[in-house]
Order: structure tokens, then C-alpha cells, then sequence
């Protein structure tokens, strides 16, 4: 599926922070191994990296599909509104050359083309919020999913510790095994898919019951 946009930089921090931490119910020093389908895991301990998850997430791409085709939009009618405020100027400038139209006239036309284009620079701004809020929900919405699902992923495989990272930067060394990015990233999309998208549309829930 199409990527839209990039992750921003604040939302992969946030994650990394809060750590992903999951606590298994019982210790098990084979870790993944010993828990089948997370076979590629080692130890108690696994990391996933969480530009790479929130990526390759079916309901960050679906969301961040939206909103590109609303912001297109968007932009769309600014520019037709601008160019039609723009012809408008010229054609004023043109018939007051031409004297086609009265100085008092064309100050009146003037200021309303100025009245007009402010509103539209209004507009433009309003938009922008819109959309800056619309992504800031849907990477809440994307990281209470995860996260939730974090937890939910643990019950079965019991890591101690399941850590998050943007890559090398942020790790000295990992043992590639303990990288569970894919196993995770499969069996997120394979809930979202199957339930298309319920359960990540009401992730306080899950987050309430997990405590």
C-alpha cells in the first residue's frame, strides 16, 4: 500500500520513550524461540524497530491515504480560489489602464479582491490546523494500537522486555535475532485486517483492560 507521509520524527520519539515495555507473566530464558511463530526472537529481551512498524502498519497507510486525499483537496481549491483572485486583479489592472472603469470604481473592486484574498489566506490557515490535527489523531490513534497490541503480542510470546528504537542511532548493539519488527508487524496487520480495523479503532479499551 502507498505511503503518504513520512512518520514524524516527534510520534517515533514518543514511542521510544514509553519504551513499549511489555512484562511476561513467567520468565523464559528461550524467549521467542521456544514460542513458535516468534522464531526469529532471543532471549528475554526483543526490540522492534518502530519507524519500520508504524510504516509498514495497515491503519497508519489506510488513515494517512485519507488524509493525502483531503489535503489534496485542500490545496486544489486554494489554488483555484488564488487564480481566480489573481485573473480578477489583472483583469481590473487591464480595464482601469484602458479606462474602462472609473478610479472610484476600481478602488472599490480593489479592496474587495484584498477582503477576498485575506479570507483566503484565512482559509488556508484554518486548513493547515485541520490537517495538523487530523494527523496528530491519527498517530495517537496508531501508537495506543500498537501499543496495546504490545501487550496483547506478549501474552503469548512472555519477553521480559520489548523495546523500541529508530535504528542504529539509538543501539549500540543488538543481536539481529532479537528483532521481532516483521513477526510483530505481520500479526499487527493480520488483526487489523481481519477485523477490518475494529479492534485499533478503540484502543483505550484494550488499554484499560490491560491494566
Amino acid at each position: 500500500m502507498k505511503k503518504c507521509f513520512l512518520i514524524t520524527k516527534a510520534f517515533a520519539c514518543a514511542l521510544s520513550l514509553t519504551a513499549l515495555v511489555g512484562c511476561g507473566s513467567q520468565s523464559n530464558s528461550n524467549g521467542a524461540a521456544s514460542n513458535g511463530s516468534a522464531s526469529n526472537g532471543s532471549g528475554d529481551i526483543a526490540f522492534v524497530y518502530i519507524d519500520s512498524l508504524v510504516n509498514g502498519y495497515d491503519l497508519y497507510n489506510d488513515e494517512a491515504t485519507k488524509l493525502m486525499a483531503k489535503q489534496n483537496q485542500y490545496e486544489q481549491e486554494l489554488n483555484s480560489k488564488g487564480k481566480s483572485i489573481e485573473r480578477r486583479m489583472m483583469e481590473l489592472q487591464k480595464n482601469y489602464e484602458n479606462k474602462l472603469v472609473t478610479p472610484t470604481r476600481a478602488q472599490e473592486i480593489g479592496q474587495q479582491l484584498q477582503v477576498e484574498q485575506q479570507k483566503l489566506l484565512q482559509l488556508r490557515d484554518q486548513q493547515s490546523m485541520e490537517l495538523a490535527d487530523d494527523q496528530a489523531q491519527i498517530m495517537g490513534r496508531v501508537g495506543d494500537s500498537i501499543k496495546n497490541f504490545i501487550k496483547e503480542f506478549n501474552a503469548d510470546h512472555k519477553y521480559k522486555f520489548i523495546l523500541s528504537t529508530q535504528g542504529s542511532s539509538t543501539l549500540l548493539y543488538a543481536d539481529p535475532a532479537a528483532d521481532i519488527t516483521n513477526v510483530v508487524l505481520k500479526e499487527l496487520n493480520n488483526r487489523y485486517n481481519k477485523n477490518d480495523g475494529a479492534s485499533a479503532v478503540a484502543p483505550a479499551a484494550d488499554s484499560t483492560a490491560a491494566k
